[in-house]
């Protein structure tokens, strides 16, 4: 098949790139480098790239001739602002370009025929910050018009409602994903990435390694690669449906810090700064859903996972 995947140069992106490929469709890339980089794209036969600014739309160029070109069968959306900070650095920006960019990507399918599914990546945000645990697809989505942190979450919601609604418009199939702390190189870091490669760089500083918050926050961490093989299969069979993507195993950000100092050989003295407003207290998926219809049980283990990005990064 012909997959057309947008935010093809950041972290998620360009990982599910590499397992599209490696299971034979022709891909093809899309990404305007805002926080994606040019050294992630494959580099393949079946691969072809386009840079684009998602939030413009223009009928003679942009994502809507881009998609009529390629003639897609599939649509992969992956393309969003994305890191904690932003979400109260620019929390417009951040609300506004990621409803624009889902727009004008359905816009841009709408007269093109061969693309018969929209897959759509959400995002754990939209259960709230305590949701019930683990959570499963059926829990609501929990929105606070007064947390800047919800900028992201807000748009994520907007983005199903809209993949949803449009494809039921317009007679084609639909699959969202809402990922679980996804983890692996290529992460963005700079402050502006997710916590992981932010505690490897803040470890590897000179600086006082800190946490925000008092550590008992918990999440559940899957590795990238695990996260793309898992979307990889989905893609062809599931229709229809929004389904939790990640690892269920919780852990604390505390043991997490200290399992990554462990792993670097170097002693955990952390520091702790104020939390997050309204941050999420704790993150686990179940799923039960999502087993039904993938056989992956073989999950990377969190000291596995961080074993080879630091690895990678040597």
């Amino acid at each position: 098949m012909k997959i057309l995947v947008t935010g093809s140069a950041g972290f998620l992106g360009s990982h599910l790139c590499d397992d599209l490929l490696t299971a034979g469709h022709v891909v093809v890339g899309v990404d305007n480098f805002w926080r994606g980089k040019e050294e992630n794209l494959p580099t393949h036969k079946n691969f072809q790239f386009h840079e684009c600014d998602l939030t413009l739309m223009n009928p003679s160029h942009g994502i809507q001739q881009i998609i009529y070109d390629v003639q897609p069968d599939i649509v992969v959306h992956y393309g969003a602002i994305n890191g904690t900070r932003y979400f109260y650095d620019m929390p417009y920006k951040v609300f506004n370009d990621n409803v624009l960019m889902t727009q004008n990507v359905l816009k841009g399918c709408e007269w093109v025929k061969s693309v018969k599914k929209i897959v759509y990546a959400s995002s754990s945000e939209v259960y709230g910050p305590s949701p019930v645990v683990p959570t499963k697809e059926t829990e609501p989505m929990i929105l606070d018009v007064l947390a800047d942190r919800d900028s992201y979450s807000s748009s994520k919601v907007s983005g199903e409602f809209m993949v949803k609604l449009w494809s039921k418009q317009n007679n084609r199939k639909y699959l969202i994903i809402r990922p679980f702390n996804t983890y692996g190189t290529r992460m963005a870091t700079n402050g502006y990435g997710q916590v992981i490669p932010e505690f490897i760089e803040r470890i590897q500083s000179d600086d006082k390694f800190y946490l925000f918050g008092d550590g008992n926050q918990t999440r559940s961490f899957c590795y990238v690669k695990d996260h793309t093989q898992i979307v990889t299969k989905l893609i062809e069979d599931v229709e229809d449906e929004i389904l939790n993507i990640g690892y269920d195993e919780e852990i604390t950000i505390n043991d997490l810090a200290k399992t990554i100092h462990e792993i670097m050989g170097i002693d955990y003295n952390p520091s702790y700064k104020d939390a997050w407003t309204n941050d999420t207290k704790w993150r686990r998926p179940d799923l039960t859903k999502l087993k039904s219809y993938v056989n992956h049980e073989d999950f990377t283990t969190l000291k596995d996972g961080v074993v080879k990005m630091l690895k990678d990064k040597q």
